[in-house]
């Protein structure tokens, strides 16, 4: 491409590189095989450019220009042909492309965090239901013994299917949330309202109970289902919404 058809815009670039990647970009060149010499000159139309507008240019700009100067100038040093097997040098430009391609990523993955910021509904969060004024009276002697302690305790571990040796190393197995979003439509299609302990002791696993608490979340995202819970750390009531949101 001749640097006379070269068309200068001048939107924010965020720094050098990311200038140097906009004129690698809109002409489609090859990253790994910068054509140095074309770069170059563009890159110093352009800041002269903004010069001549009479825009500040950050310090950093220049140290490009001069690295991208001192790249070139490499290139026009006379080989020595007088040497048998000359080991042959690093690209000078190897450096100034992993600058570019490291760029490029982290541009690409910041991109992908504001879009998906922009997505995701804001999260606001919930001060502790109980009163930090509230202070937690013991049980009296008596109010419960250690075998009705012992039987909770079993209960528990009963719901989550958790009757298994101990083994030296545990896998979880990832269960899919649609499949268990399926599982919740046909339970709520039989009745409106479910347990979500009675859908627990339907689980098989560990995994597969985290995968029917992220689809009960999941449902209540996409308003089709709404959670109530009647105490703290108590059962919670799934109830059916209909198509108008009630």
């Amino acid at each position: 491409m001749d640097k006379s058809n070269l068309t200068l815009e001048l939107p924010n670039f965020e720094g050098p590189l990311d200038l140097l990647l906009h004129l690698i970009q809109s002409q489609k060149i090859d990253i790994y095989d910068i054509p140095i010499a074309q770069i170059t000159s563009q890159y110093l139309e352009y800041l002269r450019k903004m010069q001549s507008l009479n825009l500040q240019i950050a310090g950093e700009y220049f140290v490009m220009s001069s690295t991208l100067l001192r790249i070139k100038s490499q290139y026009l040093l006379p080989q020595n042909d007088f040497v048998d097997d000359v080991q042959p040098d690093e690209d000078p430009r190897d450096e100034l492309v992993q600058q570019l391609v490291q760029y490029s990523v982290f541009k690409k993955i910041s991109a992908y965090f504001k879009e998906r910021n922009e997505e995701v509904p804001i999260t606001v969060a919930k001060e502790a239901s109980v009163s930090t004024t509230v202070k937690i009276q013991p049980l009296p002697k008596g109010q419960i013994t250690s075998q009705e302690l012992t039987m909770t305790f079993m209960m528990v571990l009963r719901r989550l299917k958790m009757h298994k040796t101990d083994t030296a190393s545990i896998k979880v197995a990832e269960t899919p949330i649609n499949e268990m979003m399926d599982f919740l439509h046909g339970q709520l299609q039989q009745q409106k309202q479910i347990s979500f302990f009675a859908c627990v002791d339907q689980m098989q696993n560990i995994s597969d109970v985290i995968g029917l608490f992220l689809a009960m979340l999941e449902l209540c995202k996409k308003h089709q289902i709404q959670v109530k819970q009647a105490r703290e750390f108590g059962d919670l009531n799934l109830e059916r919404m209909d198509t108008n949101g009630k």
